[in-house]
C-alpha cells in the first residue's frame, strides 16, 4: 500500500526576516527602507496564504470545524486571486465574526503600507507642476505636490520634506519608514492570531506570527 507524503515549506518568516534585517542594518543603505517596505508586504501575503495551507495540513483529529472553514475560504480566495486586503478581511471574519476596522490601527497602517508597495511596483513618472516665469526664481516642490501618502507619512513623523525638490521615492527612503513597515507587519499577524479561537491551529499560528524570533 502506497501512502502519499506531503511536505510543505513555509516562507513568510524568511521574507519577514529580510525586511527586518534591512530595517535594522547599522550600515544603512538608502535602499534599505524600500527593501523593508516590499518584503514586509510580501511576508504578509505569504503569511495569510500559508496560514490557509497550514490549516489544511492540520491532522483531522486536531482540526476544529472553524479551521476547516478557514481553509476552504482561503483556498477559494486564492483561486479567485483576491486582493491581499480582502484575504485578511475574510480571514478575520471567519474567526471573529467581523472584518478589520478600517478606521483603526493597525489596519490603517496596513493599507498605507500596501499603498506604498503598489506605488513602487507600478512605478510611473513622478511629475509635478508649478507656475513660474522666466525671470522668477525656481520654486521648490511643496508638500501638496507630492502623492497623498507622503502627507500621511509626514503626519506620522516618519519623514520630513526636503528643502530642495526631489522625488517621492527618495523621500520614503527613510530608515523610520522601514522600521514602521516591519512593525506594521508584526502587529497585523499578532492581532490576527489573537482573534483565532484557542486550539491546536492557534498554537501553530502563534509560532508562525512575526516577531523577534523571525527578525
Amino acid at each position: 500500500m502506497k501512502i502519499t507524503k506531503i511536505t510543505n515549506y513555509y516562507h513568510a518568516g524568511h521574507l519577514y526576516s529580510v525586511a527586518k534585517n534591512a530595517s535594522s542594518n547599522k550600515e544603512t543603505d538608502e535602499n534599505d527602507p524600500l527593501i523593508s517596505i516590499m518584503f514586509s508586504v510580501l511576508a504578509l501575503e505569504a503569511f495569510i496564504n500559508e496560514s490557509g495551507s497550514l490549516a489544511k495540513m492540520m491532522p483531522s483529529s486536531q482540526k476544529e470545524k472553524i479551521v476547516e472553514g478557514f481553509s476552504s475560504v482561503m483556498s477559494e480566495l486564492e483561486d479567485r486571486k483576491e486582493a491581499l486586503l480582502v484575504k485578511y478581511h475574510m480571514a478575520l471574519l471567519v474567526f471573529s465574526g467581523a472584518t478589520w476596522d478600517e478606521g483603526a490601527q493597525p489596519f490603517q497602517d496596513f493599507k498605507l503600507l500596501i499603498t506604498l508597495r503598489n506605488a513602487i511596483v507600478h512605478m510611473k513618472a513622478d511629475k509635478w507642476e508649478t507656475e513660474t516665469t522666466i525671470a522668477s526664481e525656481q520654486k521648490e516642490r511643496e508638500l501638496k505636490q507630492y502623492p497623498k501618502f507622503i502627507k500621511v507619512l509626514k503626519q506620522k513623523g516618519l519623514i520630513s520634506i526636503p528643502e530642495t525638490s526631489t522625488s517621492w521615492l527618495e523621500v520614503i527612503s527613510n530608515p523610520k519608514v522601514g522600521q514602521w513597515a516591519c512593525q506594521t507587519a508584526e502587529l497585523i499577524t499578532k492581532e490576527f492570531t489573537e482573534k483565532v479561537p484557542d486550539g491546536n491551529f492557534k498554537k501553530s499560528l502563534e509560532n508562525y506570527a512575526f516577531g523577534e524570533s523571525n527578525g
